[in-house]
């Protein structure tokens, strides 16, 4: 038994050694520098009485060479013949892999596995690689001073409380352990934000996967993102983990357009790059199952592994894609952790996803040297919109852009992020000259912006950027407005939307609609792109249908969509916002002597009549569902504040609401309290 106290005493005599060097050939040779520097920093921490500490290794640099080594300098150290070192991982091919690797670097050590229905003599061997599931019902075979050292592989797993209670039972689950608990992991993260410091004290080495490829000891990625038309704002979340739902994910991912655009992708990418060997992750069994046999219909060589495939078909697959057998290899949630497959030389991230370590995890698989290939293509297929989805570009700390990624190498992404920064820069530059500019508009105007406000309702607020005094003069003061094509951005939608003759309301940043009735609606997309330099804006004009409700029991879809025009000036899409109303309007056909299209125009009589006690409690209940969730945000709002406005507002106000939040809830619940709350601020209620 290694007592904490004889690490203290050892301590010493550590400090007039040289830094670790391997004293045996057959091993000394597989050992980078940095990879001696992890040992090194691990041995110091526990000489100095640290026992539990963490190594973060990127994916390929080799932590089971490390570990395998660390094993046998704590072992020469001690100066104890029975050394007994506990290797716990949670699957099959982690174990197998670290007996491997450990045999080859020492090959008179005795390794036995503790895991399915083999079972371990505790003092016949040297190393015991446990499979946490198996060990956590065998611990009763084990006395507390069997084990010397305990290594964790993939130890961002440690908090589980399967690890805890088997840490537990060797008195090692807090800083007073008496023996060292190393845990290994590329990713030192969890999800669920569950604190790794229960577990690991110190992280005393890390490499990640950028020094790594810097460095040449992994694979240079070529990273290219492809937008794909899926909206995942409305994917539903784990309350535990914050990613996506897989089951929820699914349904918008595991669709033909979807998965014909993958397809496609890759074909290209095949034919640029001569692709031999890739990997492809998906969403679920149901994706990657459809996935196969679209790719397979088009002659390409794929077989796919997911939690149903046996270990012994698992291996196989495995065996022949090494060998280039298969084309390509599908998984969902197989191959993130444990698996060497140095041949892949591409990566198809089909499964979006909000975790930095997961995708850290899915790219890492490809990114070990292999002597066919230059570079590994990183694929990531990504959508439009902005719900903390974690792309390729965000690793390097590039923010989400416009256009797309193609073939980015890492020193080109570093390249667009130092162009980020200093853009971002220059914006922070301009964005103070703009304060004092905003201020000094305010200070000449001030009477007029409080006469708006208190005479706007919170509700048409939310359709005007007034917390920028500078665009709410440009939008409001027509003698001082220049001509239409010199508006800002902003100007023009509240021009030519906010104060259009028809009730259009913004329901998100950049997106305006107005309701045709009967759930069919016409929605205006803004989308800011640069050009030679310069910030234009391009509009999209769509119409959405609205599927009836017992159709939808079959399909995953509420709306069907239909793209109507796109153009760089909003006079050609409102133009043809008004064609198409009028039209509407012609083709209406008359029952009893009532039109059956309720009249749309903003000033339409039942418009200005009081909202309806069902208006007024929905209305009422949504403000207050969300106020309760960011009261912190909206001191100034209380319930009797929306019972207020809710009881005042009328049917055309109260019909805009439920219009809006039909479609963006959240953003839109948010931005009403917004209003409510500047008006409530600044003395306007």
């Amino acid at each position: 038994m290694i007592t904490q106290r004889i690490f203290f005493a050892l301590s010493k005599q550590l400090q007039h050694l040289k830094p670790f060097v391997p004293t045996r050939n057959v091993w000394a040779s597989k050992l980078r520098d940095y990879q001696k520097d992890a040992i090194n920093e691990c041995v110091n921490a526990i000489s100095s009485g640290t026992m539990r500490i963490g190594v973060s290794m990127a994916t390929g640099g080799g932590k089971t060479v490390i570990f395998s080594s660390l094993i046998e300098k704590l072992k020469q150290d001690s100066g104890k013949a029975d050394f007994k070192t506990l290797v716990l991982v949670h699957r099959r091919e982690l174990a197998f892999q670290a007996a491997r690797t450990i045999k080859e670097s020492f090959p008179d050590k005795k390794i036995q596995l503790e895991m399915g229905k083999q079972n371990v003599d505790i003092h016949q061997s040297d190393v015991i690689i446990a499979s946490v599931q198996s060990l956590i019902r065998r611990l009763d075979k084990y006395g507390k001073d069997d084990i010397d050292l305990i290594i964790i592989d993939e130890a961002h797993h440690a908090v589980a409380n399967s690890y805890t209670r088997i840490l537990e039972h060797f008195d090692a689950a807090d800083k007073k352990s008496q023996i060292p608990v190393v845990g290994f992991s590329a990713t030192f993260e969890r999800a669920d934000n569950k604190a790794l410091s229960d577990v690991i004290d110190k992280i005393v080495y890390h490499r990640g996967m950028l020094d790594m490829i810097s460095d040449n000891w992994l694979c240079e990625g070529k990273f290219t993102t492809v937008k794909i038309d899926t909206d995942l704002s409305k994917v539903e979340k784990s309350s535990s983990t914050k990613d996506f739902k897989l089951n929820s994910l699914s349904r918008v991912m595991n669709v033909p357009e979807v998965n014909e655009m993958i397809l496609l992708t890759y074909l290209q990418k095949k034919k640029e790059n001569n692709l031999k060997s890739t990997l492809l992750f998906g969403v679920d069994i149901a994706h990657v199952t459809n996935l196969h046999e679209l790719f397979t219909s088009h002659g390409i060589g794929s077989r796919y592994v997911t939690s149903n495939t046996k270990d012994e078909q698992r291996d196989a697959i495995i065996k022949e894609f090494k060998e280039g057998k298969i084309e390509i290899l599908m998984n969902c949630g197989i191959f993130t952790e444990g698996t060497d497959m140095p041949n892949i030389d591409c990566i198809l991230l089909c499964r979006p996803t909000r975790s930095r370590s997961l995708l850290v995890q899915m790219i890492g698989r490809g990114l070990r040297l292999y002597h066919s290939k230059a570079y590994c293509h990183i694929i990531d297929f990504v959508d439009s919109s902005d719900v903390g989805i974690i792309s390729v570009p965000s690793l390097v700390g590039i923010s989400r852009s416009e256009g797309t990624l193609d073939s980015r190498t890492l020193e080109e992404l570093e390249k667009i992020k130092e162009e980020q920064i200093e853009a971002k820069r220059l914006a922070m530059e301009r964005a103070a000259e703009k304060a004092l500019e905003d201020q000094n508009i305010f200070n000449e105007n001030n009477a007029k912006f409080k006469e708006f406000v208190a005479n706007t309702d919170a509700m048409d607020l939310t359709m005007t950027t007034y917390e920028s005094l500078s665009q709410f003069f440009e939008q409001t003061n027509n003698t001082d407005v220049k001509a239409l094509e010199n508006m800002s951005f902003y100007g023009k939608e509240q021009e030519l939307l906010g104060r259009s003759k028809y009730p259009w309301v913004k329901y998100n940043k950049d997106a305006w609609a107005l309701s045709l009735q009967k759930g069919h609606h016409l929605r205006i997309y803004m989308k800011r792109v640069s050009e030679n330099g310069k910030k234009v804006a391009r509009y999209t004009l769509k119409l959405y249908r609205e599927i009836p409700k017992f159709l939808r029991n079959d399909i995953s879809f509420r709306y069907s969509a239909k793209e109507i025009l796109t153009s760089d000036d909003l006079l050609d899409i409102v133009a043809k916002s008004e064609e198409i109303l009028v039209n509407l309007y012609k083709d209406s056909s008359y029952k009893s002597g009532s039109p059956i299209m309720i009249p749309i125009s903003k000033y339409s009589k039942w418009r200005r009549e009081k909202a309806s006690e069902k208006q007024i409690k929905f209305v009422s209940r949504l403000l207050k569902a969300e106020l309760a969730k960011c009261e912190a945000e909206f001191k100034r709002i209380d319930s009797n504040e929306i019972t207020t406005y809710a009881t005042d507002m009328n049917k055309g106000t109260a019909s805009d609401i439920l219009f809006m939040t039909s479609l963006a809830p959240t953003y839109s619940v948010r931005q009403l309290l917004k209003a409510l709350d500047f008006k409530i601020i600044n003395g306007y209620t």
